[in-house]
Formats: C-alpha cells, sequence, structure tokens
C-alpha cells in the first residue's frame, strides 16, 4: 500500500523534528563537555601545586618511618625461612633412618636401605625451595658419601674435606665453606665457621646420629646463593637499595645485588661503618654521593651465630615519582582549560555525530535520521570491538557446549564414588541442574560393567592396551544405551570396567529396560570386540545421596560372580545370581604336586600343574570370590614352603605385600601368569643360584692359585683341575660361568699386568721378564703385541717417553 499526500507531510515533519532534536542534543553535549572540563580541571592545578611545595618536603620522614616497619616485617620472614630450614634438618637428622645402624651398614648388600636414604635426600631437597643440594656424609665404617646416588670416597683430599665437616663447629652449625669433590686442595685451617670461601654459599650443617655425643656422618645442607639473595632482595622496597647479610665480625655473608659487588664495595663499607655508629637505633638516614638512604638493621638470631641485616633504600625512589606527578598534574590541568575552550567550538560537530552512531548500533530498530560523515566516523574501533567480544562469546559458549559431557561425566564420577558426601539432597540436585539433567520426578539406577576376555585378545591388542579397550567399549555402551534411556551418564575407569547412571520417570519400569539393555550391549561387545561381559544392576534409588552406597553394594557383589567363561547379567535384588548349588573344593594333591616340583626348579612341569589346579578351581560354578580365595591359600602354603627352604619371602619379593596385589587380580587367567612370573619364578632362579655356591669357591680358590703361581712356566688348567680334583672341562665350565671370562683368558691377564709392572718399575732386560711372569721370550713377545697392541720394548719407551 503507497503511501498517501498526509503520510509524507507527516514523515517530513518527523524528520524535521528529529533534526531540530539532534542539534539541540549537540549543543547541551558541547555545554556539558565543557563544564565537565573547567571542573576538572580548576582542582587539578591546586592539587598539583600543594603536592609540589608541601607534600614532597615531609615525605622522608614518614617513608623512613614505614621503611624501618617493612624491613622488620620482611626480616621476620627471612628469620622465619631459616629457621624452618633448621628445624626441618634436625627433625630428619633424628629420623631412625640416620641412626647408629648406619655405622655398621652394608650398603651394598642391603641396595633397599640405600635407595631410601637416596630418596629421602631427595625429599629433603624438595621440601624447601632455598635448598639447593642435600647431602648425607658417613666416615664409618668407611668414607661414603650419599648425594644424587652412593659414592664411596677414596681421594684423601676429598675425605679431609668432608671429615671437617665434623670436626668444626658444634651439633649443629651454619658456615659458608662448601666442600667440593672436584677441589683439590687442602681445606683451610681457619677455624671460623662463616666467611671461609671465595663461593660465599650458605651451609647448614647438623652430625649424626642427632641424639649421639660421637658423630659419625653428617647432614648438609647447601643454600642456593641466588635464592637467597632472592629472598634477601625484598628487604629493598627499591632496585636502586642494597641489602646484606653480615656475621658478628663483620663479614658479608650474602647480598642482595650479587651482580654489582665491585661497585657497591664502598658503599656497602660505608653503611657497615655507619650501623656501628647507630648501635643504639635501628633505622637512621645516610647521605652518600648526593643521595639519602632510609637504612634500617636488626639481627637475626641463629642457632649457633648472631647475623645482622642491613637495608638501605634511597629516598629519591620516592620523591622523584611524586614530583613528576605533580608537574603532570599542573601542566595537565592547564591543558585541560586550553582544550575545554577548543572543543566547545567542536562540540557539536565531533561528538553528537559518533555518539548518534553508538547508539544506533546498541539500538538497531532506532530510525537514524542525522547524516553521518564517514571521516568523522570516531566509534568504528567501538564497532570492531563489539563484534570481536560478539564473535568470542559465541565461541566460548560453543566450546562449553563440548566440554559438557566431559564435566557431567566427571560430576557423576565423584558422586557414586562418594567424593561429595559433604553436600545435601538440594545442593546435589541444583549442581545436577546446572549440568543440563532434569531431576524432577526422577528415579537413579546405577549399572556397573565388567569386560573379561581380554587375554584372548592379545593378537589385536598388547598389554598396555586395556585403557584402548576399556573407551571402545564404554563408546559402544553410550550407543547402545541412547535407545533405551533418555538421561544417561556412562563413566569410564580405564581398566576393563565402567558404570553408568540411568535417570528415568519413576513411572517408568527402568529395571527391565536394563535387562533388556544389558542383552543386547552382551551381545554387541561380544559381536565387535569379541569379549564378555559381566553386568551388574542395583536397586533402583529415590535420591542422589543414595547412589554411592549402591555402587558399594555392586562393587562387593562382583565378588560372587562365576568366573566360567561367558557373559553375566546380575541383579542385585535377584537373590538366585548369586546362589551357587555347588561348594567348590580346595585340590590338596595338585597342590603337593605343585609344591614339589616347584622346590626341585622345573619350571616347565610347574606351570602345567599350575593351569590344571586353576582348571579345578574355575570348574562350573565357581565364583570370583572363591578362586581368589584358593589362590591366596595356595600363595600362603608357597610362601611357607620358601621358609622351610632357608628362602625369606620378605627379600624375595622385595618387600612387596603379594596378597593385595594377588587380591587386585580378578581374572582367572591373570591369576595363573602373576602366579608363575611373579611367585615361582623368582623362587626357582633363587633355588638355582644357592646350588651355585659350591662351584663359586672353587673357582675363587682357582683364581687365588693363578694369582700366586702364576710365575710357573708350567702352570695350567690340568694342573688346576687336578688341585680340585675335578675335570678340566668341569673346572673350564665353572670357571667361565662364574668369573664371565676363560681360565686362559684370566691367567693370560694376570700375567700381562705382572710382566707391564716389570716392565715400568724396573730396568730388566726382556728376556728376564718374559721368564719372571712364566713365558718363553719368542711367545712373550707375541703375546704381549696381542694383548697390548705393541712390544714389550715399545712399551716401556712410551712409559718412560712420557
Amino acid at each position: 500500500m503507497e503511501p498517501t499526500g498526509s503520510d509524507r507531510i507527516f514523515g517530513r515533519l518527523k524528520r524535521l523534528s528529529d533534526l531540530k532534536a539532534g542539534r539541540h542534543k549537540g549543543r547541551f553535549y558541547r555545554n556539558s563537555l565543557m563544564l565537565i572540563l573547567l571542573i576538572a580541571s580548576i582542582p587539578g592545578l591546586i592539587t598539583g601545586i600543594v603536592m609540589y611545595q608541601q607534600v614532597v618536603g615531609r615525605m622522608e620522614t614518614e617513608f623512613n618511618r614505614m621503611h624501618q616497619n617493612q624491613i622488620e616485617n620482611r626480616a621476620r620472614n627471612v628469620d622465619d625461612q631459616l629457621a624452618y630450614l633448621e628445624m626441618n634438618l634436625s627433625h630428619w637428622a633424628f629420623e631412625p633412618r640416620f641412626g647408629n645402624a648406619l655405622r655398621t651398614l652394608d650398603f651394598v648388600y642391603y641396595f633397599n636401605e640405600t635407595q631410601e636414604i637416596v630418596t629421602t635426600l631427595y625429599v629433603l631437597q624438595g621440601s624447601h625451595p632455598l635448598i639447593k643440594s642435600a647431602q648425607l656424609y658417613l666416615q664409618e665404617p668407611k668414607p661414603i658419601l650419599f648425594n644424587r646416588d652412593y659414592t664411596e670416597l677414596n681421594d684423601d683430599a676429598k675425605v679431609q674435606a668432608y671429615d671437617r665437616y665434623l670436626s668444626m663447629g658444634n651439633h649443629v652449625y651454619w658456615t659458608d665453606w662448601v666442600s667440593s669433590i672436584n677441589r683439590d686442595l687442602a681445606p683451610s685451617t681457619n677455624d671460623s665457621l662463616l666467611h671461609m670461601d671465595a663461593g660465599n654459599a650458605l651451609v647448614l650443617v647438623h652430625k649424626i646420629p642427632g641424639e649421639s655425643i660421637n658423630p659419625f656422618g653428617a647432614l648438609i645442607i647447601t643454600l642456593d646463593n641466588e635464592k637467597v639473595a632472592s629472598l634477601l632482595k625484598t628487604l629493598t622496597p627499591y632496585d636502586e637499595g642494597l641489602t646484606f647479610l653480615m656475621d658478628q665480625e663483620g663479614n658479608t655473608l650474602v647480598t642482595g645485588n650479587p651482580g654489582t659487588a665491585g661497585e657497591t664495595s664502598a658503599f656497602e663499607q660505608q653503611l657497615k661503618e655507619e650501623v656501628a655508629l647507630h648501635a643504639d637505633s635501628r633505622s637512621f638516614l645516610f647521605r652518600y654521593e648526593d643521595q639519602t638512604y632510609s637504612v634500617s638493621y636488626g639481627s637475626l638470631s641463629r642457632i649457633d651465630s648472631d647475623w645482622t641485616y642491613v637495608s638501605a633504600a634511597p629516598l629519591t625512589s620516592v620523591t622523584s615519582p611524586v614530583k613528576l606527578v605533580s608537574k603532570i598534574i599542573v601542566i595537565a590541568s592547564a591543558g585541560s582549560l586550553m582544550l575545554g575552550l577548543l572543543l566547545s567550538w567542536l562540540a557539536s560537530r565531533r561528538i553528537y555525530s559518533p555518539v548518534a552512531r553508538m547508539l544506533h548500533l546498541l539500538t538497531p530498530g532506532r530510525n537514524d535520521t542525522t547524516s553521518t560523515d564517514a571521516k568523522l566516523d570516531e566509534f568504528e574501533l567501538l564497532e570492531q570491538q563489539w563484534n570481536e567480544l560478539t564473535s568470542r562469546s559465541v565461541t566460548a559458549h560453543r566450546q562449553l557446549q563440548e566440554q559438557l559431557p566431559h564435566l557431567r561425566d566427571s560430576f557423576v564420577l565423584q558422586l557414586v564414588q562418594g567424593h561429595l558426601y559433604a553436600y545435601n539432597e538440594q545442593d546435589l540436585q541444583e549442581r545436577m541442574r546446572h549440568l543440563g539433567f532434569e531431576l524432577e520426578g526422577q528415579q537413579y539406577l546405577l549399572m556397573q560393567m565388567y569386560f573379561t576376555g581380554y587375554e584372548q585378545l592379545q593378537g589385536r591388542f598388547g598389554s598396555q592396551d586395556t585403557g584402548l579397550v576399556t573407551f571402545a567399549a564404554v563408546n559402544i555402551t553410550q550407543e547402545v544405551a541412547k535407545n533405551y534411556f533418555r538421561q544417561i551418564s556412562v563413566m569410564n575407569f580405564h581398566d576393563l570396567s565402567s558404570a553408568m547412571l540411568v535417570i528415568a520417570p519413576q513411572d517408568e519400569p527402568v529395571k527391565s529396560q536394563a535387562l533388556l539393555w544389558g542383552q543386547e550391549l552382551v551381545e554387541v561387545i561380544g559381536r565387535t570386540l569379541k569379549m564378555k561381559v559381566t553386568l551388574m544392576i542395583s536397586r533402583p534409588a529415590a535420591s542422589l545421596q543414595e547412589l554411592p552406597g549402591r555402587f558399594v553394594e555392586m562393587e562387593q557383589a562382583v565378588a560372587y560372580r562365576s568366573v566360567e567363561e561367558g557373559s553375566q547379567i546380575l541383579d542385585l535384588e535377584d537373590e538366585a545370581c548369586f546362589r551357587r548349588n555347588e561348594a567348590a573344593s580346595y585340590p590338596l594333591g595338585l597342590e603337593r604336586e605343585l609344591l614339589q616340583v616347584v622346590r626341585l626348579g622345573k619350571q616347565a612341569e610347574a606351570e602345567r600343574v599350575l593351569e590344571q589346579f586353576m582348571s579345578e578351581i574355575t570348574r562350573t560354578g565357581s565364583t570370583e570370590f572363591q578362586v581368589q580365595q584358593m589362590m591366596l591359600q595356595l600363595l600362603g602354603s608357597i610362601q611357607h614352603m620358601m621358609l622351610q627352604t632357608g628362602v625369606t619371602p620378605y627379600k624375595l619379593f622385595g618387600g612387596s605385600n603379594m596378597y593385595e596385589r594377588l587380591s587386585g587380580i580378578r581374572e582367572p587367567v591373570q591369576m595363573r601368569q602373576w602366579m608363575m612370573n611373579e611367585v615361582f619364578t623368582p623362587y626357582i632362579q633363587e633355588i638355582e643360584l644357592r646350588s651355585q655356591e659350591p662351584l663359586k669357591l672353587v673357582v675363587e680358590r682357582t683364581m687365588l692359585y693363578i694369582d700366586t703361581h702364576y710365575r710357573s712356566s708350567d702352570i695350567s688348567l690340568e694342573n688346576c683341575a687336578d688341585e680340585e680334583q675335578m675335570t678340566p672341562y668341569a673346572l673350564s665350565k665353572a670357571f667361565k660361568q662364574v668369573s664371565g671370562i676363560n681360565f686362559i683368558d684370566y691367567l693370560t691377564r694376570v700375567r700381562m699386568d705382572a710382566a707391564k709392572q716389570l716392565l715400568r718399575e724396573t730396568t730388566m732386560k726382556i728376556n728376564d721378564v718374559a721368564a719372571a711372569v712364566g713365558y718363553q721370550h719368542s711367545y712373550f713377545n707375541r703375546i704381549f703385541k696381542k694383548q697390548e697392541g705393541v712390544t714389550p720394548s715399545q712399551y716401556r719407551d712410551q712409559w718412560f717417553g712420557q
């Protein structure tokens, strides 16, 4: 419908009215802006002048007081950090693991105790950020150093360096002398504990045992100089100041400005002299090189000495910014007055048009009747930012929707596992509603799935792919459940098991639907993954707080599932699912046969009998609980047999709780593999090692005989075999098995070592050297060149040439 003449006239009048309104708004904006600039500029002028003339003059005294209070608070923090180090080290020094037992402990034989000490030092080193390294030095039974590993010290200079920690200071003391194991020079004989070393690193020493008056070792903590300097630098509020720690003799221990030590040494010496002059005052003003410093100092009482901290902060760091700000305020206020006069003329033309555009952008339905000049559009940037923010909002919303399923499943997992016990029912429902669940008039049903038969998939998946198989099974579970339930949440436990929460209306037969869903799931998993499924269905719950209890019931009831091959659907409300007509019996005959073959070290026979044992206890009708109980009984019988044969299970299994490990295995195939690999095989290997002990003694006597009679030219394998009343073949085989080298190779090595020593240390002729080590001259030259790459004469010339 076309507009009439009256409509056109009315439209023109409306546009004219809008234009006049726009002009009135332009004048209103211009006058308002001018008034605002005048009001803001005059107080700024007054404030800048007052700040410049009066405030700066009073700041020095006030800053000195504030500096003293601030430094005292920060100094207490530094003192607390050092006190914590002393207390923490004393705590570890009194630990039983650092007691007198270390004096006689064989660290090579008791490897676990050695590893535990190294681990403890790692823990001690990481217990505080200031600690750079933690070491344990033992003087007895022999010099030993624990740092990142176990080291026996054979260098006398290193031993003397570490012995010094035991000879100087009290039972606990601070020093800044660092004993480096790469240092060739002997330590200084200076009796002072501090300021002894150029490295100047703080070291805290606690002799052990902590309660003993005759210590034989020491715990040594070396602090990180850079971190200590950073901590000390907090005593200076500004980067231009200086802070340091010094001992009672006035020696500098640590400085907060390590990179400018040469530049600040004179200033530091002047500060020390001024501190001595102001002994009765904790703060004072100090003038140095046309700058005024606020100096604060105090004492830090350490366990064996008193330290003094000194902090000097330049007052110009405070007053200079204030002077600059006051000048800026005066200039800005004067400029604002000039700008107000200029903008009063340009306001109507430069302000209203961008404001109108902004209003149009924020309210798209508004009719724009004013003309817009593109060159004067100063709000284009605002428009771009608005569009960018809108785009980001859409992206963030999309990402939230993508992550929402993971958040839902994570919350449900915490709920059913009992981690949200502190929340009441109302809070839990409110949180689940935020995650998108509908809970009004709903009931809850928990189901747990165990996927068995993984051992049959070893050709398709490796032993480390259980998480991948579980992920695939969980995806199948979700896809099948979508056809039966409207609200679900599937939890992946990554260990061939998962759980699912179903939320359904109270009037819906959710249990019958779960049974139908379980039958389809069993078929799909068997067809797709070639695995079996044990499905546990809980009792329905009317509230969210009942779900953790239902989950515990399912975990306890799964032990009564049948271990026979095949999938199972177990309803906790159906007692017939857990009732077994036949009680499993323990095969004592197979146990005795199994113990006998294991005692004799027959590994292949043991594996065969163990398989028969597992077949007997996993016959039709046996539950997982019964199988685990009989396997635990077998484990107890095996450990009893080990004790009878002189093998300690605790040492053989490295202190592991074998019963706990066996209880965590569910499938019979995995139980059999674990029993064979973790129990039988280590015991059989231990028995074989013990059977080789007599041969070891024979080889040791033979090696000693060679070391004593190598000079004789008629020494041979036959002669040594006659000495041991063995055949040469048996002795040769035993020698290779125990020592790792052949008989003749060992004899040649002993003779070559003796010959090289004679060539280096004597002037004997080559013929005499050959005879002295049991060789003829011609054969000696040939065998020496073959072993060493040079002739005996060349070897001697090279040695004396060096």
